[in-house]
Order: C-alpha cells, then sequence, then structure tokens
C-alpha cells in the first residue's frame, strides 16, 4: 500500500470505528451501468483523499508530499506559467470540478504552493475578494496552510525580532519594526507571481505621496498594538534586498516588509503574507478594489490588518459571516480586529498591559477615584496573572470588578464552505478571582472568588493607611485565553466600618440567648461606643452594651425570646466625633429579624439519588436527567451543581449541542410533606436562554400543588427576560403556606420549555428543601395561675384545684388526689421557672 493510501486508510478507520480499510483493494460502492467498478472506485478513493489529507496535521501532510510528491500531486516545474498546470499538480487539495472553475492564474499560485509544501519552503496566506473564488478554491488555499487548529486557528508565533531578541514563546509581549522596501525590490515566486516591488508608484499614484499613504499602515499596527501585547516602530530604511526570509536588521530593514506587484489582475487574490519568522506582506497592485478610499481606506486598512493578521501567526477562520477580521475574505462590515482576532493575538501575545505579572511591573492606575477602568484585557493561559497598583492618600474604600468578557459566537477552521463553526461561549473560560495585597505586594488584605467561571466578580476591602496597593487578576487551571474589562475606584471611606464576623442569627431556639461577633474599625474618629439594639414586640428599642473582645472585634448577646416574641436588632456604633453607624446600614429602619423557634429539616434533595422525581413533556430533546454536570459552560448550561454534592437535575446533561428543543421538559415531585403550618421550600435553579438563533424567547416555570397534583399553583415564571436568564444558580424560598393549603400531599414541578423560534435553552434544578419551624416553650408548673410570678397566689390557686378534684392537680397523673399531689406541685414551685 503506498504511503499516501496508508495515511487515508488511517484516518478513514479512525472514522468508522471498528472499520478495516485497503483502499488498494477495497469496493467501496457500485458503479452506474457502463462504468468499469475499478473507475469508480478510483474516483471515491480522490474525493476520499481530498477529504481526509486537509485534516492531517501540517507534518504528517508534508511527510506524505515528501515521500512521494509524484504519488498525490505532481511536483509543478520551477519555470512553469499558468498554461502548465495540470489537475495533477493539486489533486491532493481540490476536486477535478473545483480545478476546472478556477481562473488560469490562481491555478499557478495554488500549485506553485503546493510546491512549496513538497519543497519544505514556507507557506503565505492570501487574501481574496469576496466572490472572486468558490468556497471551495478558497479551501484549496486554506489546506495547504493548514489541517486541524484549535480555537482562534493560530499557527507558530514570533520566537525573535529585531528589537525583542530571542527566547520569545506564547503570551510574551513583542516587539515590531516594519519597513517599506523600495520600488524594484524583488519579491519571489512563492505564490506563483513574483516581480519587483511598485509599492511607492501605485500608492502615490493614489494617494499623491508616502505622508498621505503611510498614515493609514501606522493606524493597522497602532490598532494591533492597543489590542495585544505588541509594539511597533517604524524601521525608515530598508536596503531592497529579496523580499521573503531576509530578517530584519536594525537601522537596514524591518521585521515585516511592506511591498506591492501585480498579481492576477483586478479581483481576486487582493493580497499575501507569510507566517512567522518571516511577516512580509505583498499587495496586488493596482487592483480596482482599493480604487475606492471611503471610510479613511478602509479597504486598504482592512486587508493590511489581515495579512498582518497572518504575519504574527493567525490562521483564516469560519464561517464567512462578516464578524472576524481573519475571515478568508475580506469585509468592510468591520474596522480592525475583531474580538476572535483579540483572542488570538492576546493568547499569542498577551495584552496590551504585558508585562504585568509581578508587583514589580503592575499597571499604574494612579488614584483611581470614582472609577478607572481596563478594557479586552485578558489572562492569556493557565499560568498568567495581571498586576494592578493604585496609590491612596488617606483612608479609602476599594471596589474592584472584573467581568469577563468575548461573548457567544461560531468560530472554527476554514471548510470548503465557510459557513460552519462551533458555538462557543467565550465569556465562560476562566473562574476569574481577584486578590488585594498591601504595599509589600506580598500581605494578602482580602480576596473574592464568590462564584464560578463566567461569572463577575466584585471585591470590596477598605484600605487604612496612605500608599500603594495591588490588585492582582487572576484565573484558573486553563489552559487557554479568557478577555476581561477591570473597574477599579477609590471611594471615600466612612468614620466608622462595621462588618459581621459570624453569621447574623436568624433563628433563636426559645428561652435561649444567643450572641454573634462584629468588627468595628475607626477610620477617621475612634470607636467611643458599641451597642446592640434589641426589641421583641416592635415597641422601643432596648440598649445592650457590646463587649470588647479586642483587636476590632466585640460580641453581641441577644437577650433569652420567648415563642410569641418577634425579635429584631441592629449593631449601632458611635464614633468620637459624632459619627453613628450601623449594621445593617437601615438601623432601625432596615434591622435584622430572627425567628423564635426550632427549625426541623423535613426533606433535603441533594440530587444524589432519584427520591421518586418523574419526567414527562413534549421535547424532542434535552429532556430533565440526573448526574454530576457534563457540559463546561459555553452553551449556558451549569458546569458544577449548586450544593457542592456533585449532582443536580439538568437538561440532557451532555457536552456541547444538548439543550432543550422543540416542546418542553418537565420534571415532578413525588409527593412530599409540608403539612406544618409553617413549611418553607427552598431550591435552587438554573436557566439560561439568551443564545441561539432567537434568544430572550422562552422561560422556566416553578410550580407547586396540595392535593398530590389534582391543581397547581405557579410560584415563579423565570424569563423569558430578567436578571436570571443567563446562567447561574439562584435560590428561592418561600413560606408553603403563601401559596397553598400545607400538606403531606405536597408536590413540586418545573417546566424548562423551548417553543419558540430555537433559541439554546439550558436549565437546572438542585438542593430542593422542606424545613418546618416548631416552637413549645416549657412550661412552668409553679405558676399556677399563669401571671408569670411564683407567690402565695399560685398555692392557694392550686390548694382550691386540689380540693375541687380539678385535673389540673393531679400532678402525678395517678388519677387519685392525695399527699403526692401535693409534694409534687411544692416541689415544682420551690424548683421556679425556666
Amino acid at each position: 500500500m503506498s504511503m499516501r493510501n496508508w495515511y487515508c486508510c488511517l484516518l478513514a478507520s479512525a472514522a468508522v470505528a471498528g472499520g478495516a480499510c485497503s483502499l488498494a483493494s477495497a469496493q467501496l460502492m457500485d458503479g452506474p451501468p457502463g462504468v468499469l467498478q475499478a473507475e469508480v472506485d478510483q474516483i471515491v478513493t480522490g474525493q476520499l483523499e481530498h477529504m481526509l489529507f486537509g485534516q492531517l496535521p501540517q507534518e504528517h501532510q508534508a511527510a506524505i508530499l515528501a515521500a512521494s510528491p509524484s504519488e498525490f500531486c505532481e511536483r509543478l516545474p520551477d519555470d512553469a506559467t499558468s498554461a502548465d498546470v495540470r489537475f495533477e499538480h493539486v489533486k491532493g487539495y481540490i476536486t477535478r470540478e473545483g480545478f476546472d472553475g478556477m481562473r488560469a492564474e490562481h491555478r499557478l499560485a495554488l500549485a506553485t504552493l503546493i510546491r512549496s509544501r513538497i519543497d519544505g519552503i514556507p507557506v503565505p496566506a492570501l487574501c481574496f475578494e469576496p466572490g472572486s473564488v468558490s468556497d471551495e478554491a478558497a479551501y484549496a488555499f486554506s489546506l495547504v496552510l493548514f489541517g486541524d487548529y484549535a480555537r482562534y486557528q493560530q499557527t507558530n508565533r514570533w520566537s525573535s525580532t529585531t528589537l525583542s531578541g530571542g527566547g520569545l514563546t506564547q503570551g510574551t509581549p513583542t516587539i515590531l519594526t516594519y519597513s517599506f522596501v523600495p520600488d524594484g525590490t524583488f519579491c519571489p515566486n512563492i505564490t506563483g507571481w513574483s516581480g519587483n516591488s511598485v509599492l511607492f508608484a501605485w500608492l502615490n499614484s493614489r494617494y499623491g505621496s508616502q505622508a498621505t499613504w503611510k498614515p493609514l499602515f501606522d493606524q493597522v499596527f497602532a490598532r494591533w498594538a492597543s489590542l495585544t501585547g505588541l509594539s511597533y516602530v517604524y524601521e525608515p530604511n530598508d536596503d531592497g534586498v529579496n523580499l521573503n526570509q531576509n530578517a530584519g536588521v536594525a537601522g537596514v530593514r524591518g521585521d515585516v516588509r511592506i511591498a506591492a506587484m501585480p498579481l492576477d489582475g483586478n479581483s481576486g487574490v487582493l493580497a499575501y503574507n507569510n507566517f512567522p519568522q518571516d511577516g512580509d506582506m505583498v499587495f496586488d497592485a493596482y487592483d480596482s478594489f482599493y480604487n475606492s478610499t471611503s471610510s479613511n481606506s478602509l479597504r486598504l486598512r482592512n486587508v493590511a490588518a489581515h495579512e498582518h493578521g497572518h504575519g504574527l501567526g493567525m490562521l483564516h477562520v469560519c464561517p464567512a459571516n462578516g464578524t472576524k477580521l481573519m475571515e478568508p475574505f475580506v469585509s468592510t462590515a468591520y474596522d480592525g480586529p475583531q474580538t476572535d482576532d483579540i483572542l488570538n493575538g492576546n493568547r499569542h501575545y498577551g495584552d496590551y498591559n504585558e508585562h504585568n505579572d509581578t508587583p514589580a511591573t503592575a499597571t499604574a492606575l494612579g488614584d483611581p477615584g470614582f472609577g478607572v477602568s481596563q478594557t479586552n484585557v485578558s489572562i492569556d493561559d493557565n499560568a498568567d496573572v495581571d498586576y494592578y497598583s493604585f496609590t491612596v492618600n488617606e483612608p479609602k474604600q476599594i471596589v474592584a470588578g472584573v467581568t469577563p468578557r468575548g461573548g457567544e459566537y461560531q468560530q472554527g477552521t476554514q471548510t470548503s464552505s465557510c459557513n460552519t463553526g462551533t458555538l462557543t461561549n467565550y465569556d465562560v473560560v476562566h473562574d476569574l478571582a481577584i486578590d488585594l495585597f498591601d504595599s509589600d505586594g506580598v500581605t494578602l488584605l482580602a480576596t473574592t472568588d464568590d462564584f464560578g467561571v463566567g461569572v463577575a466578580e466584585t471585591l470590596n476591602a477598605l484600605v487604612i493607611d496612605p500608599g500603594t496597593y495591588y490588585l492582582r487578576v487572576r484565573g484558573d487551571s486553563t489552559n487557554a485565553c479568557q478577555l476581561y474589562d477591570l473597574l477599579v475606584s477609590t471611594l471615600p471611606a466612612t468614620p466608622l466600618v462595621i462588618e459581621a464576623i459570624d453569621a447574623v442569627p436568624s433563628i433563636i431556639a426559645p428561652g435561649s440567648s444567643v450572641s454573634f461577633d462584629v468588627r468595628i474599625v475607626g477610620v477617621t474618629q475612634s470607636v467611643a461606643s458599641a451597642n446592640l439594639r434589641y426589641r421583641d414586640d416592635g415597641g422601643a428599642y432596648q440598649t445592650i452594651a457590646l463587649s470588647s473582645l479586642g483587636a476590632d472585634a466585640y460580641r453581641a448577646t441577644l437577650p433569652e425570646a420567648n415563642c410569641a416574641d418577634q425579635p429584631e436588632f441592629y449593631i449601632e456604633a458611635t464614633g468620637s466625633g459624632g459619627y453613628v453607624a450601623h449594621l445593617p446600614a437601615g438601623g432601625s429602619g432596615d434591622p435584622y429579624g430572627a425567628t423564635v423557634g426550632v427549625e426541623t429539616i423535613v426533606l433535603y434533595d441533594d440530587a444524589e439519588t432519584n427520591i421518586g422525581w418523574t419526567v414527562s413533556g413534549t421535547a424532542t430533546d434535552g429532556q430533565w436527567n440526573r448526574g454530576v454536570p457534563a457540559g463546561d459552560g459555553t452553551r449556558g448550561d451549569p458546569p458544577v451543581d449548586a450544593d457542592g454534592s456533585g449532582a443536580a437535575w439538568l437538561t440532557d446533561n451532555l457536552a456541547g449541542n444538548s439543550d432543550v428543543d422543540n416542546g418542553t421538559t418537565i420534571l415532578t415531585s413525588p409527593a412530599l410533606d409540608a403539612s406544618h403550618p409553617a413549611s418553607v421550600l427552598s431550591y435552587w435553579t438554573w436557566f439560561s436562554n439568551d443564545a441561539g438563533a432567537a434568544p430572550n424567547e422562552d422561560s422556566m416555570t416553578i410550580e407547586v400543588s396540595d392535593n398530590n397534583g389534582g391543581t397547581w399553583t405557579i410560584v415563579e415564571v423565570i424569563g423569558p427576560t430578567g436578571p436570571q436568564v443567563s446562567g447561574g444558580w439562584y435560590q428561592t424560598s418561600i413560606a408553603v403556606a403563601d401559596y397553598v393549603t400545607p400538606s403531606n400531599q405536597f408536590r413540586i414541578r418545573v417546566t424548562a420549555a423551548d417553543t419558540g423560534s430555537g433559541s439554546v435553552v439550558e436549565a437546572g434544578v438542585d438542593g430542593v428543601s422542606i424545613i418546618a419551624f416548631s416552637c413549645e416553650e416549657e412550661e412552668c408548673v409553679g405558676d399556677f395561675n399563669g401571671d408569670q410570678t411564683l407567690d402565695f397566689f399560685d398555692i392557694q390557686a392550686y390548694l382550691a384545684a386540689f380540693n375541687a378534684h380539678d385535673p389540673a392537680a393531679d400532678m402525678n397523673n395517678d388519677a387519685t388526689f392525695d399527699f403526692f399531689d401535693v409534694q409534687s406541685f411544692l416541689a415544682a414551685f420551690a424548683a421556679g421557672c425556666p
């Protein structure tokens, strides 16, 4: 078997599980009447080769071409013209029909690129005017360049440049120089065309002089620099040595050299560019496409920005829908690099603040005051961190927020039609966090990582001493690029700050006191007094002094409460200058409240087992099932469960395209006990409907029933718009009696729907609980007349009941009234009340 057929066999075997392949002998299909079977096999074999060859890694393609070029593609002679190009020179990359439909000059260009691949010469990328070549032809050019690449469609980046030196790796900021070659500079034949550059003659004929057209290129490079870790230096000299493979030299020529010569006439190829370590750019001089100079010569600038993208190590990307600079066809629907291109550049070269990976190299924000932002910056891999410094000259409240950016869009390698890609949510790449460090850059003062991947984080902290402080933005272990925005504010600090150290009590057992600790910090005033303000009946607040624990910590102790009490309380601190602070901030107008009683957990369902939930509905895909989340959140699905147990109820728990489609999916609980009058239902929900062709059209409905599903009452409807339709776990708690009559035939029903035009709908349910509150005070037997006082009148009342044989006086419940009953009562009287 030939090396060519062996490789195609290998790929076909991988694609068809369990299938053996021998392209030399297998009967592939039956032919039409009059056509020999061998001819049909040969045709299908060729189609299979065409489909599979481009999916091989570059090194494998090169190995095939180097080992058996005549077997796969005949090598185009060095002196060939467009008339010499035959299908055999390109057959590994395009079908016969596609070849026949190409212009002669484009056939020559394709065959020349393939020859370069056979000879081991770097192959440049070509940019086409929309509609000038077929999709299959554009795909053929891309196949010569690359095979299977991951997100952003990258190849190698610059490893050394004139001013940055060597040893440059992924994420390293880089300086590139650029120059314009003098007319007459020879452009070698690496694309099917060769000749001398006429850049100056061409552009001067369009713009008058270099003083007019050079700023257009300066803008292109400045735009890339503003979005990435790249810097550009104009090199005014260029010695005119042959283009391509002549490295930049300071004072001699740039790393990136720009030239122009006639290529294929009007339309078609607009320019081509080599990949690092050769970033030279060649325009199709005098192409009528460039005649339009509207929008500040947007056509010229977008072609230059696109070609330079190749010169940075970026490949073509699909789908070609006018949203990404690196699509194979130029567009004027945008100006310069877009989100996908920014991600690409940041992955290769870091963001525009690089190197800010240490406190010593932190990006200085000054005193941010009411807000300083950094937009479209990034964590470019699993080791990158970003430091920012700020200064304060007095106590300040620091508010720093980090928001993931990127959005959801389709993106993928170039295909023959260039109309598909993988729908990916680039907001959901890293779980971002923020750390605040003291002036030494080492001592951690505060941190925030409250939410998961794709969710914004906000840090609030107080700094008291004047000086320089440091913020660090970090990601997780994901080896990919996450764009983010950062907003930092240094707000005036209040004279006193109160914060809870412990959880503030929300339930108090009857007859018990409970304590919690707070921290009170004197910022510009010292603490003069610290008190608990408390009431249990809606009347006037009592004042109870806090106990000092030292180091700004204080303890508040709530008094004993009875079942009928309704405790309300807050902390109040007064400063030496008269400033009064409250916790919570609303003080008496918005106090804490607590319930007196005992909490009993009737049900807690963490979805680790199925307690009897059933699934129904009309959806053709995306039905509820239980398990550990399998997706990564890129399509709105939960990447983790809500309560930390691991499992949850999820809609079609599969990674990728597995959301609710074409109907409803209904999750119904078994009959549950919510018969206690004070039953509380709690649950976590996840819902996302803001992606796909028709976002924000569908809803998720939660209902309850008190008669085993006979009738249903809506508790809440999530969507189609609102704060809970973009994913994220949200907890809801309700008093059952506010919706239905408490009963032991209580059911819950959750419906997720995709009944509109086909949005991406993902839903989840977790941590369902029913909690009952009860309160029974211990009886005071000695207070026989119930006046809350133990005195002679209680004894008198008991003896009267005893003489009347009142059952209440039968203290030992033996149905006999005797001395032992009197003895028991007197003992209880002597013991007092609890």
